[in-house]
């Protein structure tokens, strides 16, 4: 058998239960028939993945599942965050052979929103409600302005026109699409829902990589033409799994991000078995990534929603002392193999706390030497030279260091002062209103984790698509505000069309709808 045939078996034996859990939890989100398109599209695409030849056929049937999808799902923006994370997220240069060598550098998180995101932009700008600016949209246009203007520093037009459509695919669309496409609590929910459902597999997969030692994923990498750096890579004798993800912290951000999600649902319904399930498959693929600052980035998240909740933080204290007593005086062999894997506790992997601390101190100085604007050749300074690695790159493992090298001070104050003010105005809304319908404090606890995890690492494969199309649905939770209500209810004034929303009958169930590789661009 061929090892990508065994390799898509494995991942569909894997999948199906997990898909099953998956189900159990959507079913206060979804009619079934939704979920089922969903469930269809991530196997169909999954199968796809793993038998093309190349890039370009999995493009072409990509392709095929989106026209699909805009034919028959209700809301095809959540089926871009399904199939967001599908195949692996490596760039594949495309370009005009005898024209353009490269024009671009596509991978699956663009070929989706070229393919679902750009019609519903369209869609969308069309209303002109949509058009009007609200506060967070100066900030990201900035960014996305001055990034695009130094830009024109290559002095090369075909790499300017590589660079510039991929920030515009990778910042603006995706804001532009989720801040205004979601205008009420329960597509909020079935936002974070898609998160959910979307890790969930991945992260049992995860698991079955790091208990064989086999990345799966790699095969499809290889019959993509695609040279990682570094292929496997081990941490206490451990592999770190990676699946589509390519590289294992970036796997740890999807499952630190679809933990978070699971956390931040809000329904009547209080939670299940099937809950506690989804949590713990997470958390076991997140464990597999063997990635540090994915795991502390969860449990800051999950400490910001136990400070906001005391009731329930003294409850689960309650519960846990036991079992911590418990582990204390049996303490059994994998808690000693854990805690050695802790950051500034264990003695695993050192080497990674001592490059992280003189990549801060090189850095500063190169951008002392750089302030306002950055550098595009900031890798040649000899300050950065000194911190090539045995694979023979310099791994700028923050990702406000890298706008700053990149972007200089300038780019990295857009930046901060963007995520700042969703974080700020967020925190507001859960002081001024404690509602029902959509957990502020959650989707606050999961942005704080995802801007102290990239601290830790570079935006690198899905790390920025996950952060970006984020700021988005906080703008949108922004923008409606308090009074923001379960459901968008659709009314029609004379000849008018217009949007209203109103209370879903019931919030339980609302009513039926008819290697190594990095990216030194930060985006």
């Amino acid at each position: 058998m061929p090892e990508y045939i065994r390799a898509l078996v494995y991942v569909l034996l894997i999948s199906v239960p997990v898909l099953y859990v998956a189900k159990k939890i959507a079913e206060p989100f979804l009619d079934e028939a939704e979920f089922r398109l969903w469930r269809n599209c991530w196997l169909a695409a999954t199968c796809v993945t793993f038998i093309s030849s190349s890039f370009f056929d999995f493009a072409a049937g990509l392709a095929l599942i989106s026209i699909y999808i805009h034919r028959n799902s209700k809301q095809p923006l959540l089926l871009y965050v399904i199939l967001m994370f599908v195949a692996p997220c490596v760039p594949i240069g495309v370009g005009i052979p005898g024209i353009f060598n490269r024009i671009i550098d596509l991978d699956p998180p663009r070929l989706l929103a070229i393919f679902i995101l750009l019609p519903l932009a369209v869609k969308l700008w069309r209303e002109q409600e949509n058009r009007g600016l609200r506060g967070p949209d100066f900030l990201v246009i900035a960014y996305f302005g001055f990034i695009t203007v130094l830009s024109l520093r290559l002095n090369d037009i075909n790499s300017i026109l590589r660079v510039v459509p991929g920030y515009f695919l990778d910042i603006l669309l995706p804001y532009f699409v989720f801040s205004r496409s979601l205008r009420s609590a329960l597509d909020i929910n079935r936002v974070l829902l898609a998160f959910v459902v979307a890790a969930l597999p991945l992260a049992a997969i995860g698991f079955f990589e790091i208990w064989r030692n086999w990345r799966v994923y790699y095969v499809v990498i290889l019959e993509w033409d695609f040279v990682l750096i570094t292929s496997y890579l081990f941490r206490d004798g451990l592999l770190r799994a990676a699946t589509t993800s390519v590289e294992s912290i970036a796997f740890g951000f999807l499952c630190m991000t679809g933990g978070g999600c699971l956390l931040a649902l809000r329904t009547r319904r209080h939670w299940d078995f099937w809950r506690y399930v989804a949590l713990g498959i997470l958390v076991v693929g997140l464990l597999s990534s063997v990635s540090r600052g994915p795991w502390l980035g969860l449990a800051l998240c999950a400490t910001v929603l136990l400070l906001t909740n005391l009731r329930i933080s003294l409850k689960l204290l309650a519960a846990a002392l036991p079992v911590v007593v418990i582990l204390a005086f049996l303490r059994p062999s994998f808690i000693d193999r854990f805690t050695n894997l802790l950051p500034f506790i264990g003695s695993a992997d050192r080497g990674s706390e001592t490059y992280r601390a003189m990549l801060v101190e090189n850095s500063l100085i190169v951008i002392e030497r750089y302030p306002l604007f950055g550098s595009e050749t900031f890798l040649t300074e000899p300050e950065m030279l000194r911190m090539i690695q045995g694979q023979g790159i310099v791994d700028v493992v923050n990702t406000y260091l890298q706008i700053a090298l990149h972007h200089g001070l300038i780019g990295l104050l857009l930046f901060v002062v963007f995520f700042g003010l969703l974080s700020a105005k967020l925190a507001g809304l859960f002081l001024a209103s404690k509602s029902a319908l959509v957990s502020y404090q959650g989707i606050l606890a999961i942005l704080i984790a995802m801007l102290f995890t990239i601290a830790t690492t570079s935006s690198a494969t899905i790390i920025p698509y996950i952060y970006w199309a984020f700021s988005g649905l906080s703008a949108a939770v922004i923008a409606r505000g308090s009074m923001i209500e379960w459901e968008a209810v659709l009314k029609i004034k004379t000849r008018m069309r217009s949007i209203g929303v109103g209370l879903a009958p019931s919030l339980v169930r609302p009513a039926a709808d008819p290697g190594k590789m990095r990216v030194i661009d930060p985006r």
